[in-house]
């Protein structure tokens, strides 16, 4: 009795000790806003310039879209300005007469990363009319009409009739260009025959090979945000596909994806800032990063600062976190509803490996490697294999077969091609040698009820691990797993019947 007692009062300790931290940190940070590891730019533009005559200077302002929140600061500057909107653009211009001037405006910037599936069925139909003439056409610097330009467009497309393959050879070709790092301006047939671009010179000549195909194509240009102070501005371009303007950046590396950073200042093919040619005219941008909502007081473990200050990725601190509070729902699931799983942290492995793959493709592809170990056990067994040989040959049919997935569903576009697989291939290797024993032990039946029960858990452990409320909570109030543990410890000691022996009984009595 002693025991339990001093077992109930530890736990409930576990439970209420993180609550009230966290209830604390809340309060001291200014009460409960939201929760996220997101962050927050400061960006001004700062101009300096001597003029003896009339001046005008021109610029573009961010605009609010789907992956960007602007707020813009009312400053003396801002307000001396004249703010218009240009077709899809917002430009503020200054004009005036001084001898010696600095002008800046400030804007706060908030952004999220966005990343496109493009369906591979979705066939190839060139449009080279109507209401979309403006990004089909050549223009002075994208010559997309230019015989070399049609002749390369057609070479890198061959027989290709899907949109993905076109576009994925056109941005393979554009990114293996070598990077340039002068600022010089660059057209697209200037990057072609120097084999070498910076950013604004690759996307001339993405847009180029797009509009030369008929597919609808545009430059899109801003900053990539960091803290410092830079001179630099960068371009990306953005394809139509199925009415939706999706963002390829052949330079760093994204396809169909923009990361959270990525300030978008204008659409089309525009100079970023033009003025007076007679202008003395200098320029800079200076940007400034704050965290937004990481409730940094009081806090004993503050995981978003280590990882600004260790640099250590956001999904490493995100899995390791989740862990533990998947494994408590595996537990809940065998304990009190009574399902039986691969153990407890399998399910919540391949849990975190569908956050990697997806869920579709990740289910595919779990079920597809457990169909190869069930039809490879078979032979093996009737030839008599010895167990551990048995399971190193199934391990290589499980990673064959692995290879061969991945490259289909890469190939149809399935998975995203960042995607980092290794993690999930690691933990699908895994269970296939659980299943391999099952099989050896218990036979094939067991085995596949098994494995249909561990993934109805599986997949009810992504839905609530894949919530970005849950995945944010746990990385801002790490504490919270000692309330899950203390659960834990109460849950140990659960002596009630199962939902699913109540379903059983239920039967028995009834007839």
């Amino acid at each position: 009795m002693k025991e339990n007692k001093s077992l109930r009062a530890i736990a409930i300790a576990l439970i209420m000790l993180p609550i009230l931290i966290i209830l604390v940190r809340i309060h001291k940070n200014g009460g409960f806003t939201a929760l996220g590891g997101d962050y927050k730019y400061i960006i001004n533009y700062e101009f300096n310039f001597q003029s003896d005559a009339l001046y005008k200077i021109t610029t573009f302002l961010p605009v609010n879209n789907r992956r960007q929140e602007i707020h813009l600061h009312n400053s003396g500057h801002m307000s001396a300005g004249s703010v218009f909107l240009d077709g899809p653009n917002k430009l503020i211009q200054w004009r005036g007469s001084s001898d010696d001037a600095n002008i800046s405006c400030q804007f706060e910037f908030r952004g999220k990363p966005v990343a496109y599936l493009i369906r591979g069925s979705l066939t190839y139909e060139p449009r080279f009319s109507g209401d979309l003439e403006e990004y089909l056409s050549a223009t002075q610097f994208i010559q997309s009409d230019d015989p070399r330009i049609r002749e390369l467009a057609t070479e890198l497309s061959g027989q290709k009739t899907r949109l993905v393959e076109i576009i994925q050879a056109f941005y393979d070709f554009v990114y293996q260009i070598p990077s340039s790092s002068s600022s010089e301006f660059t057209d697209a047939l200037m990057a072609l025959d120097r084999r070498e671009a910076s950013c604004n010179g690759k996307s001339r000549l993405f847009v180029s090979l797009c509009r030369s195909m008929g597919i609808p194509a545009r430059v899109v240009g801003g900053l990539i945000l960091e803290e410092t102070a830079k001179k630099t501005s960068h371009s990306w371009i953005e394809i139509l596909i199925e009415d939706t303007w999706v963002p390829f950046d052949a330079l760093n590396g994204y396809f169909a994806s923009l990361p959270a950073h990525y300030l978008e200042l204008y659409r089309g093919d525009h100079f970023l800032i033009t003025r007076n040619k007679d202008l003395m005219f200098d320029y800079l941008y200076v940007i400034k990063k704050d965290r937004v909502y990481d409730y940094p007081v009081f806090a004993v473990l503050n995981i978003w600062q280590l990882m600004d200050d260790a640099g250590i990725a956001h999904d490493m601190f995100k899995m390791l976190l989740l862990l533990p509070f998947g494994a408590f729902l595996v537990a809940v699931f065998k304990n009190v509803i009574g399902f039986k799983t691969y153990g407890v942290f399998l399910p919540v492995l391949i849990s975190l490996s569908l956050l990697e793959t997806g869920l579709v493709p990740g289910l595919l592809l779990f079920t597809i490697i457990i169909a190869v170990v069930v039809l490879v056990n078979f032979p093996l067994t009737q030839w008599h294999i010895q167990y551990n040989a048995k399971i190193s040959l199934m391990l290589i049919a499980v990673v064959i077969t692995a290879l061969l997935a991945i490259q289909i569903l890469h190939t149809t576009g399935w998975l995203v091609a960042s995607a980092p697989l290794f993690f999930p291939i690691i933990i699908l290797t895994i269970i296939s040698e659980r299943m391999a024993r099952k099989i050896e032990e218990e036979g094939t039946r067991n085995a596949t009820e098994l494995y249909v029960t561990t993934l109805l858990v599986t997949v009810l452990i992504y839905f609530v691990l894949s919530s970005e409320f849950i995945q944010h909570f746990v990385l801002t109030f790490p504490e919270i797993i000692l309330t899950i543990a203390g659960i834990n410890l109460l849950l140990g000691k659960w002596i009630g019947l199962r939902v699913m022996e109540y379903y059983r009984f239920l039967n028995v009595t009834s007839s």
